[in-house]
């Protein structure tokens, strides 16, 4: 729990949180809330090398099944699937090896870097939700020889199947970048239930891409489009679409979007198009929505790992420099406590406080926490009012 909280309070390093233990103020509020004693993060460490990394990740799996049998996401499936993202990050890096599972690349110069990437599965909300549900580490097997390093399309195999283990009847659709579209990936959609939406981009898949040209000239009216009007501007959304192409025994749909921006006064300012496979049912009506999911994919790097890295959780620093077992464990406390966060902040009484303009961003309320937890008691009497009847945190 004292690992989690490190995240839960953005602290953003080991050393930080045990600064704030030293302070009688916070370890005190730290145990009235928690109910528990605040360890040294050393300890933490310690304990966190030799706990099996499936125990933190079945937390994890176990919250967002909790979610799911609430049906606290229902709102946000798409044609009665949750949307999962699928994408790999860094984690760390270092000059030498760290340990025997490191990924190695070597530069022209010489210079070899050592690093750790992982592989993640994100049940991802267009209203920003970004939720880990499952994690493969990628790396190099330990103390064994190797010809090829490990990569992502092999983690992906192995988290599929961590996926369809942990969530085995759950409608899923895959939305995954430009890496993705091939046999392996199809098959195992296939092989699961699976729907997906992929970025395909122009030098994938040739031998489709040229059924694709041709079936362009000859189906010419299937088309889909959708105007946004704003204050100062106006989006205009035009979608071609194609079904039934085939590809290695699997029957794909393509939509291909245009998407052009024009600000009153200012004529045209952006232009940007989209390229998904998928196999969805398609239709004019529907086009413009599939493209929409595709681009989904964007949250996983800017509400999941931008928001890691960069807001207070700091994904990248070292919080064990000696084990990689423990690294994953700290991970996956991250992992935990971000879901947390973004529950609370997505709260109907946090996000009216924001929506306000109270200068109530979401940064400077972290800032109020952890100013009342190092400067204010709690109330014993006060806290127990607060937690003897059961609540609930309603979405905005």
């Amino acid at each position: 729990m004292c690992g989690i909280n490190m995240f839960l309070f953005k602290e953003g390093s080991r050393n930080a949180f045990n600064n704030d233990r030293k302070d009688p103020v916070f370890r005190d509020n730290y145990t009235k809330l928690f109910n528990l004693k605040f360890p040294h993060l050393d300890t933490t460490d310690d304990y966190f090398r030799v706990l099996p990394e499936e125990c933190l990740e079945d937390v994890k799996t176990s919250c967002i099944n909790s979610f799911i049998r609430r049906k606290v996401l229902q709102n946000y499936k798409y044609k009665g699937y949750y949307t999962v993202g699928i994408d790999a990050t860094g984690a760390s890096k270092f000059k030498k090896r760290h340990c025997d599972s490191c990924m190695t690349k070597t530069y022209k110069n010489g210079t070899t870097l050592y690093f750790h990437h992982v592989l993640e599965a994100k049940l991802i909300t267009p209203s920003g939700l970004s939720f880990s549900i499952a994690s493969e580490w990628i790396g190099n097997e330990e103390k064994k020889e190797y010809q090829k390093q490990d990569c992502e399309r092999a983690a992906f195999k192995r988290l599929a199947a961590k996926i369809k283990k942990k969530y085995p009847r759950l409608p899923i659709l895959l939305i995954a970048d430009g890496l993705y579209p091939y046999k392996g990936f199809f098959d195992i959609c296939k092989k699961h239930n699976w729907g997906f939406v992929v970025t395909l981009k122009d030098g994938n898949l040739k031998l489709l891409q040229e059924e694709i040209s041709l079936e362009k000239l000859l189906n010419s009216a299937q088309k889909g489009e959708r105007k946004t009007v704003g204050k100062d501007r106006i989006t205009t959304t035009i979608c071609n679409w194609l079904t039934e192409l085939d590809y290695m025994g699997h029957k794909l749909n393509w939509v291909e979007c245009a998407e052009e921006e024009k600000i009153k006064g200012k004529g045209t300012v952006k232009k940007q198009r989209f390229v998904h496979i998928t196999n969805l049912h398609i239709n004019n009506k529907l086009c413009v929505g599939i493209s929409d999911v595709g681009r989904l994919r964007q949250k996983i790097e800017n509400e999941g790992f931008n928001i890691q890295k960069n807001h207070g959780y700091e994904l990248e620093h070292l919080y064990s420099r000696v084990s990689f077992l423990a690294m994953k464990n700290f991970y996956q406390a991250l992992q935990i406590a971000h879901i947390i966060n973004q529950m609370v902040q997505a709260s109907k009484d946090i996000a009216t406080l924001v929506k306000k303009k109270l200068k109530c961003t979401i940064k400077y309320l972290w800032k109020r926490l952890m100013s009342f937890m190092l400067e204010r008691e709690i109330d014993q009497k006060e806290l127990k009012k607060l937690t003897s009847k059961r609540f609930q945190i309603r979405l905005e």
